[in-house]
């Protein structure tokens, strides 16, 4: 399927997009569609429409729609249960609670832990998670902590276990079938992919790459009823709030305790979202007839995420679908300058720290700079921009590229922004100090990240 396109944008919309780079909010796309028409495609330099971007949780909801195809073909029931599924993971000492477990339960985040299994047990250091090789094991090799199909407790291992049922079922690759049965007929991008963990276990749960605007013609298909490839009353019950939310996502946004379904969250008013960390969103709002997209990274601030969506809702429901306006061209946010840089060139030797970071060295042009970081003897070089975003390459190339900006400030520090927009999203903050022959740098690195980087305090003199 394909939208049909305007040549303008929708004047609320616009007004929206204009809030959200006044806050400061990393937003990397939006794409609004009411009926089968484009009324906003916006993407922020330097994305663009055949950009794929990781789409974390939002994965989750398109795998339900995989279970939702397999039901449709009569090649599974929702009450199966994982002892029947996975024989190979059932042993003696697996715990009666594992083997009761239903499709339909990991669908409903009723599965009988209390957070995502293949984090129980694993060291989180630096922002970096050393998770076990094989995460689906690891749903049947933990202990759990109540009965399933009880309450409602987010566990992305669930998802992680779906998407291998999808594959065990089907006798296909997950991609293979995902292709064949919802992506090739929608007309998604054939570079769409989703990564695995370190035994070819699909992610389920976090992994796809897509195009945003091939998300939205997902989150059509759901309006829509399925469009023929996926059950009508699934679907229903797929967006109904199958699961009570309410204390469970407390610390979250208000909309997430409206309810879950199969993998996709109700946000109040009868509208429905696929959720994914930083900013990911893809929401149908059924009585206006409108779906959107978002795509960005709110990490560094997580209450981003939820002004996002609180935004676009309430666009929507008061928007005028006549009132059309010349759309803006975009960047990502960045840094804005705030004074004139007068640092020179400079050579650090750093004192003793738990990070192991031995020398950095900062480096200036007019526009332009760069920090170089030696870290057990590695060493990475972070480019920046004052004022705008630089485009940089990273030695961590499930991260690389990225943007990196700066800013001069009016008290003599050096702020810089390093934003991951590989397959990791995530970000680099750095603050620098410098009085007299002395360096303190404050670091904080934020993400679901698959390399050790930077967060603390150092100090170091100068060379």
């Amino acid at each position: 399927m394909e939208f049909k396109s305007r040549n303008t944008s929708n004047r609320k919309v616009e007004e929206a997009l204009d809030f959200f780079d006044r806050e400061g909010i990393a937003l990397h796309s939006l794409l609004v569609a009411y009926k089968d028409e484009l009324i906003t495609e916006c993407y922020c330099h330097p994305f663009e429409r055949d950009t794929l971007h990781r789409m974390y949780s939002v994965t989750k909801s398109i795998n339900a729609l995989g279970i939702g195809i397999l039901l449709k073909k009569g090649m599974l029931s929702l009450d199966d249960r994982l002892s029947s599924l996975f024989p190979e993971y059932i042993t003696e000492k697996t715990d009666e609670r594992i083997k009761n477990t239903t499709i339909r339960n990991l669908l409903m985040m009723k599965s009988p832990y209390s957070r995502t299994c293949y984090k129980i047990g694993v060291r989180n250091g630096n922002n970096v998670s050393l998770y076990p090789d094989d995460w689906v094991s690891s749903f049947f090799t933990n202990t759990p902590d109540h009965d399933a199909d009880t309450f409602f407790s987010y566990d992305t291992g669930a998802a992680t276990v779906l998407s291998r049922i999808v594959e065990k079922v089907s006798g296909m690759k997950y991609m293979d079938f995902m292709r064949d049965n919802l992506f090739s007929p929608l007309g998604i991008s054939k570079e769409t992919y989703i990564l695995s963990d370190n035994v070819g276990n699909p992610q389920g749960g976090s992994g796809i790459m897509m195009r945003p605007i091939d998300l939205l013609k997902i989150i059509y298909l759901v309006k829509e009823g399925g469009m023929g490839i996926i059950d009508e009353d699934y679907l229903k019950d797929a967006t109904s709030p199958l699961s009570d939310t309410t204390l469970a996502s407390m610390s979250n946004m208000r909309e997430r305790r409206m309810g879950y379904g199969y993998q996709i969250w109700s946000v109040g008013d009868g509208a429905y979202a696929f959720v994914g960390l930083g900013g990911q969103f893809a929401v149908a709002v059924p009585d206006k007839d409108i779906v959107f997209v978002t795509t960005a990274d709110t990490q560094i601030y997580d209450a981003y995420s939820s002004l996002i969506l609180k935004t676009l809702l309430g666009v929507v429901e008061n928007i005028d679908l006549e009132d059309e306006v010349k759309a803006k061209e975009r960047s990502t946010v960045f840094l804005e300058n705030k004074a004139e840089c007068h640092l020179s060139d400079m050579h650090f030797v750093m004192d003793e720290n738990p990070i192991g970071v031995g020398e950095t060295t900062l480096s200036f042009s007019r526009n332009n700079g760069s920090l170089t970081i030696v870290k057990n003897g590695d060493k990475e070089v972070y480019p920046f921009a004052f004022g705008k975003n630089a485009l940089i390459e990273l030695k961590e190339k499930s991260s690389s590229p990225a943007l990196s900006s700066a800013s001069y400030n009016s008290d003599g520090t050096l702020s810089i922004w390093v934003q991951f927009i590989g397959e990791c999203l995530g970000g680099l903050t750095i603050e620098i100090g410098i009085k007299e022959k002395r360096i303190s740098m404050r670091m904080r690195l934020v993400g679901e990240l698959m390399f050790e980087g930077y967060s603390g305090v150092l100090t170091g003199t100068l060379r």
